[in-house]
Order: structure tokens, then C-alpha cells, then sequence
């Protein structure tokens, strides 16, 4: 009987015969949709990425309260589902849909298909900004009482803090805190005055004008015990208020309130304002007139170490060249403890220097001081009075001797001349622990 295959035909056979069965396995699964976890897991990125969209099924959701298995339900990938769930467990809230955009793994695709179904619960909105003033303007309108006028005539300058409490419209306090202000004012000696109060606003100001009226300050201040002056000179720009009080025409109490009154304006720049005082009447006017000395107010000095360049540039004689330098060697420095510290600069000329040296004064408090025994090489060599072959015998001498605990020790050390140690007095300090 033939044979229908040779020896080696079998052979081959039996070697294609495998891949054959392996070959129809995978079309069979390929068709029928069924398939290893592998190749589930490779279609599911394709949602996370935005492909494969047909599979999901999105519906409105809050990311501040959907659970993992409502996200999987709509088709979401597992790894995105996780990702939005554990946002929220880390304590954050999603107050906007941005939010949910920086989910690890969510795509920017697949956001714009999540995005329109994106619901945020009126609880987890941001809320909107609210400004200083409105915030202020709600709170007076939770806080503050009605403020409802009981139209009546009123006398500001006469009226307790019972009366403008009976007004309806302050508070007890404000009531008291109006007789304070009247008090310290010296009474009302206008309309405007009154309407100027900061108890005053331009609503109830608009109710109470009128039916406001007025009587004379002189009646609501308290005369004193007997107003007999002493015809002296006098100057109420220096006098204490022992002074006013020898005066004669003075209480104790009222000599103190004329030095406050004089401290709150700066001082009486004519006799007008002397006059103008709410303790002087016409009378005393009269009688003090001839004796007035009125010494002119001191001229507002500026602190040379806390000026800035528009403050400089104002003064004769400065420009901006010159402000630039002034505040590049204040820096260098550490702070003027003098005005002439000026005249180092080459940009400062003798007759600039007098056009503008009356202007400046020096707060030495604000000057920067180095801790000479501890002090860096480097912040040494900074310093502009400090010489390298100063700088070197500082350095040597503190390596070798450990230290300084005053100033004397320098001279004695042959580190600096006498001129040279009240220059930098103002600039050093020993408050460091010197080793022996």
C-alpha cells in the first residue's frame, strides 16, 4: 500500500500542526470579545485618554461626593475613578470643575467630555471675593442699631449722654463717646463741627440739621474760678502747664488742657489760633493781647537716616546725583550719626552743604553697629573709615589677643589715632564675649 505522505512531509506536519491550533485560539477569542485581563486593560486607557468613548455613559455628578462605583458605572477608568475619590480624602474640595482637571491621570480629552456634567454643590463653590468695604458695610448692617432719628430740636453743646441717647439713633456708648468728643473739642462753635463728629454720617446728618440748635460754646465751657491775669509776658508756644497755671486766669485742670490742646495742633503758628482756643473768651482775649510773645514754631527737621530720594531731591541744593550718593554711603555706613558726615562726599560742595545742612538731623539709634570682635573680614573691609592696613592690624591682633572690650584698647593696640576712634565710636560694639 503507498504511503499518501513521505517521511519528511510528517515531519513538517506534525511541526505546522501547533502554530495552526495557536493561530485559529487567538481569532476565535478576537472574535468572540473574550480575552485575557491583559488586553481588557489595554481598551481601558483608551477611555481614560478620550478614546473609546462609546463606552461611556456620563451623567451629572458632584466630585465632592460621588463614589468610586458611580464613576465606574459611567465608563470611567478605574485609575482616574481612584484618582478623584482620593483628591478628597487628602482634605481638599473640588470648588471649581478646573479642579477636577488635575486629577493624576485624567486627560485632558476625557475633561472635556467630564467637564458639562460637572456639578459643584452650592457648599464646595468658591465664593466670590468680597471687598474691605463691602465687607465693612456688612458688618454695620448686622451690627449697628437702627439708626432712626426722633425728629425733636436739640442743642449738641447742652445735651448728657442720656439726652443724645433719647435721639434714637447712638447707641449708650456712642452717646458717651459724643459727650467725650464734645468735651475734648471745647464744644461745638458750629454746624460743621458737628457734622464733622466721625459719629456723624451724611445720612443721619441729613435727618438731624434741622432741627439742631446751636447755643454759644462759652456757655458749655466751665469758667474758671476767678479769671484774674496776671499782666506778665508770656509765650504759650514754651510755657508748661505750671506755666499757664501762674498765669492767674487758669485751673489746674484747664493749664493741662491748654498743653494737650497746643500738642494735638503743634503749636500756635499766629495769635489768631492763640485766640481761636476754646479756653479763651473774649475777655481773656483782651486782657492777654498786649502781653502775647509768640516765639515761632521750630522747622520740622528731616531724619537724615530714614529720608528717602524724594524727600532729598526736595531740599535746595540736592539732586538726584546727590540723593543717590547720600543714601549709597548711608548703606556703606551703617547710618550718620552727624550731619557734616555729609561734606565726604565729592558730590556735596561747601556752599550745597549750608543751602541744606539746617534741614537734616541724625537719629543714631537707627545706625547699623558691627560687633568688632566677631564681625567677618568681609563686613570690616565694607566700612568706609576702615583702611586695609587698619582692616590687616584688626584681623592680626584680634587672632593673636582674642578680642577688644572698649575702644581705649585700640589705641592702645596702635590700631587707630584718637580722630580715628571717635569716628568709629558710633559704629562698633562690644556686647560679644572677649576670650582672655
Amino acid at each position: 500500500m503507498a504511503r499518501l505522505f513521505s517521511k519528511q512531509e510528517i515531519r513538517s506536519l506534525a511541526l505546522l500542526l501547533p502554530l495552526l491550533v495557536v493561530g485559529v485560539w487567538i481569532a476565535v477569542c478576537a472574535l468572540t470579545g473574550g480575552g485575557s485581563d491583559e488586553a481588557a486593560d489595554t481598551q481601558e486607557p483608551k477611555a481614560a485618554s478620550g478614546e473609546g468613548t462609546d463606552t461611556l455613559r456620563l451623567r451629572s455628578f458632584d466630585p465632592n461626593t460621588v463614589t468610586y462605583e458611580e464613576l465606574r458605572k459611567m465608563g470611567i477608568d478605574k485609575r482616574v475613578a481612584r484618582g478623584i475619590v482620593k483628591y478628597r480624602t487628602a482634605g481638599r474640595t473640588y470648588a471649581i470643575p478646573e479642579d477636577v482637571a488635575v486629577v493624576y491621570g485624567l486627560s485632558d480629552s476625557l475633561y472635556a467630555l467630564l467637564k458639562p456634567h460637572i456639578a459643584i454643590g452650592e457648599e464646595y463653590k468658591l465664593k466670590p471675593y468680597a471687598s474691605a468695604k463691602s465687607q465693612r458695610s456688612a458688618i454695620s448692617a448686622t451690627s449697628s442699631p437702627t439708626r432712626s432719628f426722633r425728629p425733636a430740636p436739640f442743642d449738641p453743646n447742652t445735651l448728657t449722654a442720656e439726652g443724645f441717647y433719647e435721639l434714637g439713633c447712638f447707641t449708650a456708648r456712642q452717646a458717651e463717646a459724643l459727650v467725650e468728643y464734645r468735651e475734648r473739642m471745647g464744644g461745638f462753635r458750629s454746624l460743621l463741627e458737628f457734622r464733622d463728629c466721625y459719629l456723624i454720617d451724611s445720612a443721619l446728618w441729613a435727618q438731624m440739621e434741622p432741627y439742631i440748635t446751636l447755643s454759644e460754646v462759652a456757655t458749655s465751657v466751665p469758667a474758671p474760678h476767678t479769671r484774674t491775669f496776671r499782666n506778665t509776658p508770656f509765650d504759650p508756644n514754651t510755657l508748661t502747664a505750671e506755666g499757664f497755671y501762674e498765669l492767674g486766669c487758669f485751673t489746674a485742670r484747664q493749664a493741662q488742657a491748654l498743653v494737650d490742646y497746643r500738642t494735638r495742633r503743634g503749636g500756635f503758628r499766629s495769635e489768631l489760633e492763640w485766640r481761636d482756643c476754646y479756653l479763651i473768651d473774649s475777655a481773656l482775649w483782651e486782657q492777654t493781647k498786649p502781653y502775647l510773645r509768640l516765639s515761632p514754631l521750630p522747622k520740622k527737621l528731616i531724619d537724615l537716616n530714614s529720608a528717602d530720594s524724594l524727600a532729598l531731591v526736595a531740599l535746595p541744593g540736592i539732586g538726584p546725583r546727590t540723593a543717590h550718593d547720600i543714601l549709597l554711603y548711608r548703606q556703606r555706613l551703617g547710618g550718620y550719626y552727624s550731619v557734616a558726615q555729609l561734606l565726604d562726599l565729592r558730590v556735596v560742595t561747601k556752599e550745597n552743604y549750608e543751602l541744606f545742612s539746617e534741614e537734616f538731623w541724625c537719629d543714631s539709634c537707627k545706625i547699623r553697629k558691627i560687633d568688632i570682635n566677631f564681625a567677618p573680614p568681609k563686613e570690616l573691609a565694607e566700612h568706609p573709615y576702615i583702611t586695609t592696613p587698619r582692616l590687616r592690624k584688626i584681623l592680626l591682633t584680634r587672632q593673636t589677643k582674642g578680642g577688644w572690650k572698649g575702644l581705649e584698647e585700640f589705641k592702645k593696640d596702635d590700631i587707630f589715632e584718637d580722630e580715628e576712634v571717635e569716628k568709629l565710636a558710633p559704629y562698633f560694639r562690644f556686647d560679644s564675649v572677649v576670650i582672655e
